[in-house]
């Protein structure tokens, strides 16, 4: 059987229920069998909105008009004709009980209570209120009433037939919503509908009642179309404003996110240009940003920097398109339009800048040089720190009119960033070259020794302004001997750099005096222990003599040097190790070692092996197997332990001493150089140069090779560089090396290039012929190398 519930009865549930319950009546045999029906059937059909029966108790009342007037139909058993329901079941608040009694006083009082004519009256639904003692009547020819109040006892009745009258109750555990009397109107016709097939009646009271049953439902099927065209007419006007509310919050929504991203850009740049404190960087950085910001189609930065001499050199970023796109312009100095943001005059913005009375007066192009890219739109902004004009911003746009005063603000706070952060970069440079230049002027240039060959590097820690205490020496002995030395004290600034500048004196001088490794250590650290008491100090110090191929180690608390022989073979020399010097006088272990030709010895500090992020056992592994791997010329040997190891990110100063013994002084290395100025011609020079140096060597084979890889490297450094560059080539053993130096810190990298642009790509050319290649910063510059073998 189908269940309705009453907590959403509507005009679907109103045409099913009249016809279930037609159906559940039907055949009954009896008006008072057909009453039971009914009860029967709004007690088990109605539910409320969790599925259970909706109705406490039904009762169905049946009146009869005899001689003295309307009475209880035959077969009467007292006042309810037909019911279920248990006792006692409330309505209207606890211990409202509502027998039969009860119900015909509210059905009196509800104007369902046959009228004295028995002709008179009509099916009408009502919604009753006794605990409150009103009801709220819904008539048949009116609308329902906006003061029509929930209730729990819902009623309806009417006539049969002439002579007949029937009413029915259903009591609700819940509260029914107000609008059921207008959908249960024609569920009351359909009760009577049902009561009259139940007996022989005529086909006039049937056909009569299917009728008024038809126009119930005719009525609430146009009451509730005008309702629902009501709602639809209001729905599309809602709907309309909230497409146009979408539409709204759409472009504000799309306004929001461009300022957020304008917030977030702007956030970012300062941090970046806050923490940046390379030069080249910091530049490319804020001209990227202030580009992105400005809306333009490409942007440049250029600034002034001043070399060693004093001379003024204009330098400037590109940002948007390739550099190389302007490579072959001059750069812009005195021209009208240029000069106002050079001398910090101010903002120059222009719609059209081909129709300023400043564009066009320069010889020779007048405008702008063939081929360069179309400029419409344009916006200068100085940057300016104390009244000293550091340099400037430009934009470009080929379309006219795409800069706005908006554009001009944003601009102007990156150059304020931009001013800021320059002035700490230069302030930092400044520091470090001084810091280097300490360092530099207290460590040794490396003497050259017969029979082996030596190399060193100095590295101080990628972010550290000051000097610091790490030290190399390579101190010739006599009968041939040879000493090694490196050292590490602890600490960074002047302090630092003082003390190691005393202790690697005292220790030439004990070097001198031809003292035993274990006895050099045991003087230096009364050395500390005077000049420096509680500055830890390591050290090792060893004494090669190449004629016994003997190596003589004492380790004062350093980590130890790291040996490979000539068959490949690496191992640490850890086997006797002190304490860290300023312990005051006390003997140190001395172990000695064979270093045969072809063996290689590594001395080191922790800075190349100790990071934040690596365990230093992890970082001595690496080593381990850096030294096992290929080997070859020393140079790029250390260049290139370097980059695998520390890679520009080292926490602490790096210092090595790198020996070589050649197995054949015949096969000692060859070296070539040459000195180029900075211009496009230096190019096929150094092409030149390579060729006839690798035929001269028997190396025709790798002539082509090389000459590739020259013209990239050559090519890099005069684009970069501002001051002569240096080609030089070495063989060594069974590789060839090329180095070029230069003056600009600008390090090439294996950046993918997009289809539309040009640079970029020479160097995967050098890094596919290469065996190895690399970068090493030195004071004034940079040396790119490339090692080619022999084979």
């Amino acid at each position: 059987m189908s269940a309705f519930d009453v907590s959403s009865f509507d005009l679907a549930e109103a045409a099913t229920t009249g016809t279930h319950l037609r159906q559940a009546v039907a055949g009954a045999g009896s008006t008072r069998a057909a009453a039971q029906r009914l009860a029967d059937f709004f007690r088990t059909s109605l539910v409320d909105r969790q599925g259970h029966r909706a109705c406490a108790q039904v009762s169905v009342f049946l009146w009869e008009f005899g001689a003295s007037g309307w009475e209880f139909g035959a077969g009467d058993d007292g006042p309810q004709a037909a019911g279920v329901g248990g006792p006692g079941a409330e309505v209207g608040g606890p211990g409202a009980a509502y027998d039969s009694s009860s119900l015909l006083r509210l059905l009196r009082g509800s104007g369902l209570w046959p009228a004295d004519d028995a002709s008179a009256g009509e099916i009408d639904v009502v919604l009753l209120h006794p605990a409150g003692g009103r009801t709220e009547k819904l008539h048949e020819s009116s609308a329902p009433s906006a003061l029509e109040q929930a209730g729990r006892l819902l009623a309806f009745g009417g006539p049969v037939r002439a002579g007949q009258w029937f009413a029915v109750t259903l009591l609700s555990d819940e509260e029914l919503p107000p609008g059921i009397t207008e959908f249960f109107r024609p569920v009351a016709h359909s009760a009577r509908l049902a009561l009259l097939s139940a007996d022989d009646s005529s086909a006039e009271d049937r056909l009569e009642a299917a009728g008024a049953l038809t126009a119930s439902m005719e009525v609430l099927v146009a009451r509730r179309a005008a309702q629902l065209q009501s709602a639809v007419a209001e729905l599309r006007s809602t709907s309309a404003r909230l497409r146009h509310s979408e539409d709204e919050l759409r472009r504000r929504e799309s306004e929001l996110q461009d300022e957020a991203a304008v917030v977030e850009l702007l956030q970012e740049v300062g941090g970046a240009l806050a923490a940046e404190l390379d030069l080249d960087t910091l530049v490319q950085h804020a001209s990227d940003a202030a580009t992105r910001l400005a809306g333009a189609a490409f942007g440049a930065f250029f600034y002034n920097v001043l070399g060693e001499t004093g001379e003024s050199y204009l330098l400037y970023v590109i940002s948007g398109v390739d550099r190389s796109v302007f490579d072959r312009f001059p750069m812009p100095r005195n021209t009208q339009v240029f000069e106002p943001t050079f001398r910090g005059l101010g903002v120059v913005r222009s719609d059209d800048i081909t129709t300023d009375p400043r564009y066009g007066h320069n010889a020779p192009h007048h405008g702008m040089p063939e081929g360069h890219l179309p400029v419409r739109s344009y916006l200068a902004v100085p940057v300016v720190s104390h009244g000293t004009v550091l340099g400037g911003f430009f934009f470009g746009h080929p379309e006219p009119g795409r800069f706005t005063e908006r554009h001009e603000r944003l601009v102007t706070g990156v150059a304020s960033q931009t001013a800021v952060a320059l002035q700490n970069a230069q302030t930092y440079r400044r520091e470090r070259e001084a810091a280097m230049e300490l360092q530099r002027r207290l460590l040794p240039t490396l003497p050259k020794v017969d029979g082996i060959d030596t190399t060193s590097r100095y590295l101080p820690a990628a972010r550290s302004r000051g000097a610091g205490g790490d030290w190399t020496d390579l101190i010739p002995l006599r009968d041939g001997e040879v000493a090694l030395v490196i050292g590490d004290v602890m600490g960074k600034g002047v302090r630092a750099a003082a003390i190691m500048g005393q202790i690697r004196t005292a220790c030439r001088a004990y070097a001198q005096l031809g003292l035993a490794p274990s006895e050099v250590l045991e003087q230096l650290s009364v050395i500390v222990d005077d000049i420096a008491p509680g500055c830890i100090t390591t050290c090792a110090y060893g004494v090669l003599d190449r004629h016994r191929s003997r190596l003589r180690l004492a380790v004062a608390g350093h980590l130890p040097p790291v040996l490979r022989d000539g068959e490949g073979s690496v191992r640490f020399l850890d086997e006797e190790i002190g304490p860290p010097l300023g312990v005051g006088r006390r003997a140190y272990p001395e172990q000695e070692v064979h270093l045969a030709p072809g063996a290689r010895l590594l001395l080191y500090t922790d800075g190349l092996v100790e990071r934040r992020s690596r365990p230093i056992d992890e970082g001595l592994h690496q080593l381990r197997k850096l030294l096992a791997g290929p080997v070859g010329e020393i140079e790029a040997d250390c260049d290139s332990w370097l980059d695998a190891l520390a890679g520009g990110q080292h926490d602490d100063d790096i210092a090595m001493l790198y020996v070589y013994r050649p197995e054949d002084a015949a096969r000692r290395t060859l070296t070539v150089s040459r000195d180029y100025p900075p211009v496009s011609g230096a190019v096929p020079d150094a092409r030149d140069l390579v060729s006839r140096t690798l035929r001269a060597w028997g190396l025709a084979h790798l002539a082509n090779d090389l000459m590739l890889v020259t013209d990239e490297i050559v090519a890099n450094a005069v684009r970069h560089a501002r001051t002569p560059l240096r080609v030089e080539l070495r063989r060594s053993a069974d590789r060839v090396v090329l180095e070029v130096t230069d003056s600009s810190t600008h390090q090439p990298r294996l950046i993918v290039s997009r289809p539309e642009e040009f640079g970029h790509r020479g160097i995967f050319l050098v890094d596919k012929i290469a065996t190895r290649w690399g970068t090493r910063m030195i004071d004034g510059g940079k040396v790119v190398w490339a090692e080619v073998s022999t084979a």
